[in-house]
């Protein structure tokens, strides 16, 4: 019972120290205000009546006010990010030893698990789970296992599926790095519908944690890619794929897709890494609706060194645009197709300028043969083309 009247006794003392201070806060402000106040008058006073002026000396005390508010929280918000910052490092370091203390046998998982801040501080759990993605760079599959399990054990998935269920992007794309560099799969479905996000960003992180959770399908996100799959999406794809142990697929799997950026991301695929078994599938495209689509079959069939797709290529030529004329004619001088010297030839009547050099150019691709024609043909060449042909032997170019 006395116990208990000298809590009362201290509690009513506590408030009453609070109420005094927050009355001397509120004197201090209210005295500042009049303080204010009176410079205010005093100015008045000694100006001319004018709203002008007063427009001016409201906005130079608001201005200085702002700078008396703003100051102090500036320096303490460099404070606290300076100390945040140091207290990161120092649990880096101490979380670090814990961990590899755990890796190499000298610490059992309690001794690491057993750690007060980890279930109570966010911010020690973010920093733990920092730890475990650092250490985990190396690509040794018995350190992987053990940290993932150890990242389940301490059930820091918990917080990166936190991550992944707010509404700020760029705290998704930690969630989704984190879950998918622990290879992590219950939060899958929602990692795949943000690829129809409108947010770039997002979007190329849902695409590069499928491919991670995915192994053996890891492309599967191309069957669902309604939007346009951008050059800065294809090109870090495929940095994943050369950085990464990652099995190739068949891209003439998706070459009927309706999405045709996917259409011309995997006819670029076909073309770096050689697929010539896709050559006849890549064929079937020749009369594609879109025409940057036909210049991309073009081009793949070419670099895929496809002679018998030079026969399809010649029976559309005449149905082409400009450009995909070019490519063919392009085509045939890099696949050195004597051949096709009559074909070429039969170009150089043409009109059109651009094809006419082009042909020239493929002409004498194909070596002395080529080089010997165009100096026959020079006799009787009209004036532009013998200054084509003059261009072309040069040797200086």
């Amino acid at each position: 019972m006395f116990n208990e009247y000298i809590i009362q006794f201290e509690l009513l003392e506590w408030f009453k120290t609070v109420f005094d201070q927050f009355f001397i806060v509120l004197d201090f402000v209210n005295d500042f205000v009049r303080t204010i106040q009176s410079v205010l008058d005093y100015i008045f006073e000694r100006l001319p009546y004018n709203a002008l002026n007063r427009m001016i000396i409201y906005m130079i005390m608001i201005f200085f006010v702002s700078l008396i508010v703003l100051l102090p929280t500036i320096l303490i918000s460099k404070l606290y990010l300076s100390y945040k910052k140091t207290k990161y490092n120092q649990l880096h370091i101490k979380y670090s030893q814990l961990v590899i203390g755990f890796l190499i046998g000298s610490k059992e998982k309690d001794e690491v698990a057993d750690i007060d801040k980890l279930n109570t501080s966010r911010f020690h759990r973010n920093v733990m789970i920092d730890v475990l993605v650092d250490i985990d760079k190396a690509e040794n599959k018995e350190v992987s296992d053990k940290i993932r399990n150890l990242y389940i054990d301490l059930e820091l998935n918990k917080e990166s599926i936190r991550k992944l269920n707010m509404l700020s992007w760029n705290k998704k794309i930690f969630g989704i790095r984190e879950l998918s560099h622990m290879r992590v799969k219950s939060e899958n479905q929602k990692i795949i519908s943000y690829q129809q996000k409108s947010n770039d960003i997002l979007r190329i992180e849902a695409q590069m944690g499928l491919i991670k959770l995915l192994p053996f399908v890891p492309f599967a996100f191309l069957d669902s890619q309604e939007k346009v799959f951008t050059v800065w999406e294809q090109i870090n794809v495929f940095d994943l794929i050369r950085k990464n142990r990652i099995e190739i697929p068949e891209f003439h799997l998706w070459l009927n897709h309706w999405n045709d950026s996917v259409v011309m991301f995997s006819l670029d695929m076909i073309r770096i890494l050689k697929q010539k078994e896709a050559v006849s599938k890549v064929l079937e495209l020749i009369n594609h609706d879109n025409d940057f689509v036909k210049g991309k079959v073009i081009k793949t069939l070419v670099d895929l060194e496809s002679y018998e797709a030079i026969a399809k290529l010649k029976e559309v030529y005449h149905l082409e645009e400009l450009p995909n004329q070019l490519n063919i004619l392009r085509s045939i001088g890099q696949l050195r197709m004597e051949t096709e010297l009559n074909f070429l030839e039969d170009k150089l009547k043409s009109d059109e300028f651009k094809i006419r050099m082009e042909s020239c150019k493929s002409i004498l691709k194909l070596g002395e043969t080529g080089q010997n024609r165009l100096n026959a043909l020079t006799i009787d060449a009209d004036e532009q083309l013998k200054g084509i042909i003059n261009h072309v032997l040069d040797p200086r170019i």
